[in-house]
C-alpha cells in the first residue's frame, strides 16, 4: 500500500498536505481526503465525550468545557509517573485530594479563550453546585464517585476504543497504537487513567474548534454538522442536514441552533442546501479549516502516544458503541 495518494475529491475542501511521522523512515505525505476523515472521527469522539458532560454540568457546554480543564490542570500532571498514574487509575482508585494541583481562574480563562469575567462568574456557580472546590491556591476539582459519573467514564472509554478503531482503518500510515483486545473484560479498565488523557485533548481540540466557529456552542453545533454530512460525502454527493434533526441530536433548542449555524455560515465553515446544509467550506476558509485538521491530527497522535507509553492497551469490541447516543439523522 502507498504511504500517500491524491485526494480527488477531498471532501470539507481541505487543500492541505502535511509530513507525520510513520513507521517509515523519512514520513508520510498525509492528503487532504485523510485529515478530513481524522478530523470526522475526532468530532465524532469529541460530540460524545462533550455531550456527556453536559449532561451533568446543566446543559451548557461551556460549564462542562471549564469543569474537564479544572480536572486536567489539577490531576493530569499524576501519568508524568507511570506508577503513579497507575495507582489511581481505575474508578475505584479516585487520587486523594493530596495529590490535586489547584488552578487559577486566569489560567483557564487563557487556555479556554473565555473572558475572565465570564470564567470566574462561572467557576463561582460551579463552587456552588458543588462540582468544583476553592482554596487558597486555586480551584480543583472536586472528586466524583457517583453512578451518573461512573456511566460517563465507562463511555468515554468505549469511546476513546472506537476512535482508535476509526483511526486504525482510516489512516493506517500513521503509528497509532494496536487496538490490543485481549484485556476486554478481565477486570477493572483504567477509567480515570483514560479520562485524564482525553482530558487534555478535548480541552485543547475544543478551544482550537471554538476559537474557529465563534464560540464554545457554535463549535458544538459544527462537530454535530462534520460528523452528520461528513460521514456519508462522496464529491459533490452530500447527505442533507435539516436544523430540526441536528437539534434534536444536540438536545439542544432549535433556535439555538439556527443561530449557531448562521454564524457558521457566515464564517464559511458550513454550505447551505436549500433548506439545509452540510460541512463543506466556502473557499476563504478553506485555509482555516486545514489547520484545523492538521493540528487535530497531531494532538490525536500526542494522546495515543502517551497512552501507548503507559502501557494503556485499549481493546475494542468491533462495532460496539457507547449506549444512549443516536447517530445524528441526515435527510
Amino acid at each position: 500500500m502507498p504511504l500517500s495518494r491524491q485526494s480527488v475529491e477531498p471532501w470539507l475542501g481541505l487543500s492541505t498536505t502535511v509530513t507525520l511521522p510513520t513507521h517509515a523512515p523519512h514520513g508520510a505525505r498525509v492528503s487532504p481526503e485523510v485529515l478530513a476523515a481524522v478530523l470526522y472521527a475526532s468530532c465524532r469522539y469529541l460530540l460524545r465525550a462533550i455531550l456527556a458532560g453536559v449532561d451533568g454540568s446543566r446543559g451548557d457546554i461551556v460549564d462542562a468545557v471549564l469543569l474537564t480543564a479544572i480536572m486536567d490542570a489539577d490531576i493530569g500532571h499524576l501519568d508524568e509517573i507511570a506508577t503513579l498514574g497507575w495507582r489511581y487509575a481505575t474508578y475505584a482508585d479516585g487520587p486523594p485530594d493530596g495529590f490535586r494541583r489547584p488552578t487559577s481562574v486566569r489560567s483557564l480563562s487563557d487556555r479556554l479563550g473565555v473572558p475572565y469575567e465570564t470564567t470566574r462568574r462561572r467557576v463561582g456557580g460551579l463552587i456552588a453546585l458543588g462540582r468544583c472546590v476553592r482554596t487558597e491556591h486555586g480551584v480543583h476539582a472536586r472528586l466524583i464517585d457517583e453512578p451518573r459519573h461512573h456511566a460517563g467514564s465507562q463511555a468515554n472509554y468505549a469511546a476513546v476504543r472506537t476512535l482508535l478503531r476509526d483511526l486504525s482503518s482510516r489512516v493506517p500510515e500513521v503509528d497509532w497504537p494496536e487496538a490490543d483486545a485481549s484485556d476486554v473484560g478481565t477486570g477493572e479498565p483504567p477509567l480515570r487513567l483514560v479520562n485524564r488523557r482525553c482530558a487534555a485533548f478535548a480541552v485543547d481540540t475544543l478551544a482550537r474548534i471554538a476559537d474557529v466557529a465563534g464560540g464554545y456552542d457554535e463549535a458544538l453545533v459544527y462537530m454535530g454538522v462534520v460528523e452528520a454530512t461528513g460521514r456519508g460525502a462522496s464529491g459533490d454527493a452530500w447527505p442533507t442536514l435539516r436544523t430540526s434533526s441536528l437539534a434534536r441530536s444536540l438536545s439542544q433548542p432549535v433556535p439555538s441552533v439556527r443561530r449557531r449555524l448562521d454564524t457558521l455560515r457566515t464564517r464559511g465553515l458550513i454550505t447551505a442546501q436549500g433548506a439545509s446544509f452540510d460541512a463543506r467550506p466556502a473557499p476563504q476558509a478553506e485555509a482555516v479549516v486545514s489547520r484545523l485538521a492538521i493540528a487535530n491530527l497531531k494532538r490525536l497522535q500526542v494522546l495515543f502516544a502517551q497512552l501507548k507509553s503507559l502501557d494503556v492497551r485499549l481493546g475494542h469490541d468491533r462495532g460496539q458503541r457507547p449506549k444512549d447516543v443516536p447517530e445524528i439523522a441526515v435527510e
